[in-house]
């Protein structure tokens, strides 16, 4: 069960990856139509555009409850306390960050996002409690 969590682990950190490449291209397609100058990734000043300032803080988001997601199941699994219930829970998560991901680049409905948002962070509550028991 242990491998079936860090496959887990491993698709969310190639989710991530992923992202990084699209939001990297996003700045690319920005800097060839001259929305933005190159140099404003020097020390992020000056205007950015909105749906960049979007993506980027999609970006920053994984580096939040998602980080607390990978400690707590590595918790998990140093406790050896993985079941086929932190199974679900884990890709529970994974599943409610890419709804996050798809609200946060569509619509962009923040009563939907922060749903999505909150799933997470309960669901990670769930699993460092199953961790502290």
């Amino acid at each position: 069960m242990d491998r079936s969590l860090i496959i887990i682990m491993t698709l969310y950190y190639f989710y991530i990856v992923a992202y990084m490449f699209y939001m990297f291209n996003k700045r690319k397609q920005a800097v060839l139509r001259n929305e933005i100058r190159t140099s404003h990734f020097r020390a992020y000043t000056g205007e950015t555009p909105d749906y960049l300032k979007v993506i980027q803080n999609h970006f920053n988001n994984q580096f939040q409850i998602p980080i607390l997601f990978l400690i707590v199941c590595l918790l998990t699994i140093q406790q050896q306390k993985t079941s086929r219930l932190v199974i679900g829970l884990a890709i529970v998560f994974v599943i409610s960050r890419i709804v996050h991901s798809l609200i946060h680049l569509g619509g962009n409905n923040v009563i939907k996002r922060a749903s999505a948002y909150f799933t997470g962070v309960v669901i990670v509550g769930i699993m460092f409690l199953i961790n502290a028991i």
